[in-house]
């Protein structure tokens, strides 16, 4: 059984049949001269001295030269697996130094075991995302993303984060400044699962020990359908982001500011609303219940309804909409980039500019 292992193994490190029966040879003597170890091998002595250079340069056997008939002598099996396993470590980084990581494109189902490899995909997620982004994570993985949030941050997504820790001590040394890193931070002692998505499109959701490493059977699974990011973040909004204590809320957009992603208009208002500032906002909209477009400018903002942000304003945990005064008499609208359609708003707006009064 042993020999056969050590055949199998052997082979997978590249080396011949016959050179493997050479080693063997050597190996159940400890010691052999060339001319035994050919009549073991049934080789040539010739080529037993061919042989006897790639075992050296293996790490396997050593040759003595010195002796008449020359003698080969096996090395101990710690120091040959020892250089077995160097050439393995040179082989990884190797081949760590070339790899290139080819990035997954927003489809389809991924399956993720790996600690570092989910960590890689939340930091590709951050990196890919131009409006927003949601990340519920333990503190203590907290600095495998901090990088990718406060990137996410400094180009202007609106980054909202959630910190798992059943010591709220871990949350304070997890970060020194909240405002660089998202502009919502809550905390939860609690363990739900891992999240993280990007503009309402991509993300991943995992069980909370994928990354604290403490199973080996944890996972996470990747996707990248809007509708598929729709229902986990409608869960995590619902569900999770409400149960979190509010560590920090960072200050609004200064005015006026055109808004692509309509729920961070919405989140806009929603803090200057709050702080009892008049805004007007300019909107291109499309009536829900028909095709036709109408613009609206200059259109005072009585209210916005969402969830996000303190204090919530929202009838019901996804609901992100605002009301503005028409000539017709309030209205309200909802969004109509990537997200939840609207339930009961009049009309849906692609963007929003919001004024100062």
């Amino acid at each position: 059984m042993s020999e056969s292992r050590i055949r199998d193994h052997l082979g997978a490190f590249g080396l011949s049949a016959t050179e493997v029966e050479t080693y063997l040879a050597v190996l159940r003597r400890g010691e052999a001269t060339t001319g035994e170890v050919a009549a073991a091998a049934d080789v040539s002595q010739g080529y037993v001295y061919d042989v006897a250079e790639t075992l050296v340069d293996r790490g396997l056997v050593t040759v003595d030269e010195g002796a008449s008939p020359t003698v080969l002598r096996a090395r101990p099996a710690a120091e040959a697996v020892a250089e077995l396993s160097t050439r393995v470590s040179d082989l990884q980084s190797a081949i760590a130094d070339v790899y290139s990581e080819p990035a997954a494109a927003d489809v389809g189902f991924e399956v993720v075991r790996s600690r570092r490899t989910v960590e890689r995909r939340a930091e590709r997620f951050l990196a890919d995302a131009t409006h927003e982004a949601f990340v519920v994570v333990p503190a203590t993985a907290f600095a495998s993303v901090r990088d990718a949030m406060a990137a996410a941050v400094d180009r202007g997504v609106f980054v909202y984060c959630m910190l798992l820790a059943p010591d709220t001590d871990v949350v304070a040394d997890a970060v020194d400044d909240f405002g660089r890193y998202a502009h919502v931070v809550r905390t939860w002692e609690a363990r739900p699962q891992v999240f993280v998505l990007r503009d309402a499109r991509a993300g991943l959701v995992g069980s909370h020990g994928v990354l604290t490493g403490r199973h080996g059977d944890e996972y996470a699974v990747t996707f990248g359908q809007p509708e598929v990011a729709n229902g986990f973040y409608g869960n995590m909004v619902s569900n999770v982001w409400p149960m979190g204590q509010v560590r920090h809320v960072s200050e609004p957009p200064e005015l006026p500011a055109t808004f692509e992603y309509f729920r961070n208009g919405v989140t806009t208002a929603a803090q200057h609303l709050a702080a009892d500032r008049e805004l007007v906002a300019d909107l291109t909209v499309a009536d829900t219940g028909g095709d036709h477009e109408l613009d609206f400018e200059g259109v005072p903002v009585r209210e916005a309804s969402q969830t996000l942000v303190p204090p919530v304003t929202s009838s019901f945990p996804v609901e992100n909409a605002l009301v503005v005064e028409t000539d017709s008499g309030p209205v309200s609208v909802g969004g109509d980039s990537p997200g939840f359609d609207p339930y009961f708003e009049d009309f849906a707006a692609r963007r929003v500019t919001l004024r100062a009064a």
